[in-house]
């Protein structure tokens, strides 16, 4: 075997457990990097701090359980547009290439995030829904050539794309008591789809370098439980569960492309096989209007990632294995929001998030750019007719600074990813029937 393809069989091992280790951070996760908060623009201008009252088919998303609240038959649709900003400056080489230190940015790009929901009501008690949406994703978008991105050793390139599917049921269990103006309880059903694109270029020695791409995908369930408890006109409360995935990527195939330059005529992986117990999270909310016009908001949202501290990654057809560390940290999101009804046309909305990141810095890498996050939300409701309302939000993502140390066996060098930001445009229409 060409000493050449050797190389590329270790390092393509390699890159399956840090690619099937990425989509592990997807899943169900609420926490910093991975999570798409931008679901619907009401509900983002708000900093998603509307968990105990919201009453519109955006629900299925923020509290399934408010749902029993919807009269008839509600849609709601709309699509959001993300725009990052990431620079990254290494220091030090892999394998005696591009030595010293340098400033790198990440290509601009725009991510597109649709979502639809529609409920109906059955009886008095009784509604269904269903919500689909993206609830995580990444990509991160680096020159391919070494000398103008050093880490392309690690990463250069890497997509996730996610659609979640959540057939919903809620039930409401107590009307006008003098206790509980409504208490209501929701279970869902989540089927997720995601797709992985992983790119990253494989040292061949003697200066030559050749891609490497690896592409997957899964198919997983999970489930969703909601409470909602409103005891009056100005006060309620709202709790979601929403449980982990048994995430297995089985479908993996992984392929190095040729250089003919250095005598490597590529290889492909076959399959390779990985799993991992995706965390579960808790979220819990209040709402309070202390005049009919406002609405204030706050949210807390827990995501036990203390379960990921490693991920074991068999490959096919020799059956070798490698475990990649990770030992990530359970973490709070914390979100205040608030809305005014300015007139019978027109409301008002902000909102502040602090959003913690699990990433442990000791195994960070350039698929995962991310640290603490403080996001700032604004935007406004227009509601046209009693039929139709239009939504409007804008967010600012203000991304912290970290650094981390070189692991030359994974291709990362000595790292500071500097202070990051993404700017968000968010617009929903809302319909009732």
């Amino acid at each position: 075997m060409h000493p050449n393809a050797k190389a590329a069989k270790r390092s393509l091992l390699s890159t399956l457990a840090l690619s099937v280790a990425l989509v592990a951070t997807l899943g169900t996760a609420h926490g910093a990097g991975f999570a798409i908060y931008e679901t619907d623009a009401r509900g983002f201008a708000m900093a998603n701090a509307n968990v105990g009252r919201n009453d519109d088919a955006s629900a299925l998303y923020s509290n399934p359980a408010a749902i029993t609240q919807l009269p008839g038959l509600q849609i709601k649709a709309g699509i959001s547009l993300i725009m990052p900003d990431v620079d990254v400056t290494t220091w030090g080489s892999i394998d005696g290439q591009v030595p010293g230190e340098k400033k790198t940015s990440m290509n601009s790009y725009t991510a597109v995030i649709p979502n639809l929901y529609g409920t109906y009501r059955i009886n008095d008690n009784m509604a269904i829904g269903m919500g689909i949406f993206v609830p995580y994703g990444l990509k991160s978008d680096f020159e391919k050539e070494p000398i103008v991105w050093p880490g392309a050793y690690n990463n250069y390139y890497t997509e996730i794309e996610t659609v979640e599917m959540a057939p919903t049921f809620a039930y409401r269990l107590v009307h006008d008591q003098p206790w509980a103006k409504n208490l209501s309880v929701a279970v869902g059903l989540a089927i997720l789809r995601t797709d992985i694109t992983i790119k990253r270029q494989m040292a061949l020695g003697g200066g030559y370098y050749s891609p490497l791409i690896l592409e997957g995908d899964d198919w997983e369930f999970g489930y969703n439980l909601a409470v909602q408890y409103e005891v009056n006109d100005q006060l309620s409360f709202g709790i979601v569960y929403r449980s982990g995935f048994d995430t297995k990527i089985t479908g993996a195939s992984a392929r190095i492309l040729p250089n003919q330059a250095a005598g490597f005529d590529g290889r492909h992986s076959g399959k390779a096989w990985g799993k991992i117990d995706l965390p579960d999270s808790w979220s819990f909310g209040v709402n309070y209007s202390p005049v009919a016009p406002l609405n204030i908001g706050f949210q807390a949202l827990r995501t036990n990632w203390g379960s990921y501290d490693k991920l074991t990654i068999q490959a096919f057809p020799d059956g070798a294995v490698s475990v990649a560390e990770k030992h990530w940290k359970d973490v709070w999101r914390y979100s205040l929001g608030a809305e005014y009804q300015l007139n019978n046309a027109l409301a008002l909305r902000a909102g502040f998030v602090i959003d913690k990141d699990p990433v442990n810095t000791k195994y960070a890498d350039y698929m995962v750019p991310s640290n603490d996050r403080q996001i700032f939300s604004t935007g406004l409701g227009w509601r046209i007719s009693k039929a139709v309302t239009l939504d409007f939000a804008y967010g600012y993502i203000k991304i912290k600074e970290s650094t981390f140390d070189a692991r030359p066996s994974e291709g990362v060098l000595g790292t500071k990813v500097h202070t990051g930001n993404a700017h968000i445009f968010s617009v929903s229409a809302a319909f009732r029937f």
